[in-house]
């Protein structure tokens, strides 16, 4: 794909979890299927079909393609009972309405021999309690009140601004500094996160190669940071915020 003066647009929209996940930060997920929760789904469902966008790329390892199309075929005959997720509960929902016949997975979750974030924090409070003190005590807090709203467009529209996105990766940054001399422990699980990221920049640039494409990504709020800052690098798309379908 070449640079042109007409660049095709992605958007990325940063979620909470709605499932239990191994995410640092967790929000409250026990009552999303309760009326009140449905009708702000399809509130923020209304905003996101403003962007219209031709393609939608889900928080789903690109291998489970062809199973994550199977399922959205059961959504749209009718035969799939919705589970408590943000693919189902949002992007199904905003696929079916635009009428796409197929939506996209463009994640990876490989292993490459690091080790893992919670073994870094468990590093850090025996030999960096200070480091683990900032994480525990000045970033979680912050995180955990701004997502606290119980309700959903609250809560979105929060996760999308630009110091809410800046406030997470400060907190992952912080991360990269765990470890002693050149014993890297916070970096060798940063390198994993990272490369997750960019091959996720790279899936979407793949579905996203013609210049009237329209591409939306629904995926968790931490990888806002990362995804945005290697799609504008590569001069290749306009980057939406969601933020400002959000308003």
């Amino acid at each position: 794909m070449r640079n042109t003066d007409k660049k095709p647009k992605i958007m990325i929209l940063g979620v909470f979890h709605m499932r239990h996940t191994p995410d640092l930060i967790k929000g409250n997920q026990n009552d999303i299927l309760t009326p009140e929760r449905q009708r702000e789904i399809d509130k923020l469902v209304a905003y996101m079909k403003e962007f219209n966008p031709k393609k939608l790329a889900f928080e789903v390892v690109k291998e489970k393609h062809d199973a994550l199309n199977d399922t959205y075929k059961r959504f749209l005959n009718g035969s799939l009972e919705p589970e408590v997720n943000e693919v189902h509960q949002i992007g199904f929902r905003l696929a079916s309405e635009l009428q796409h016949e197929k939506v996209y997975a463009v994640d990876w979750m490989e292993d490459i021999g690091n080790i893992g974030l919670g073994d870094v924090l468990d590093w850090a409070d025996k030999h960096q309690p200070e480091t683990t003190e900032t994480i525990n005590k000045y970033y979680r807090p912050k995180i955990e009140q701004a997502i606290a709203y119980r309700n959903i467009i609250e809560r979105i529209r929060t996760i999308n601004s630009e110091s809410f996105i800046k406030l997470n990766h400060e907190m992952y940054m912080a991360i990269a500094r765990i470890g002693i001399g050149t014993d890297y422990y916070g970096i060798d699980w940063l390198r994993w996160w990272y490369q997750r990221n960019l091959t996720i920049y790279a899936n979407l640039a793949e579905i996203t190669a013609s210049p009237l494409d329209r591409t939306l990504m629904i995926v968790g709020s931490a990888h806002i940071h990362l995804i945005s800052q290697f799609l504008k690098e590569s001069g290749l798309f306009d980057v939406v915020p969601a933020y400002d379908y959000l308003v």
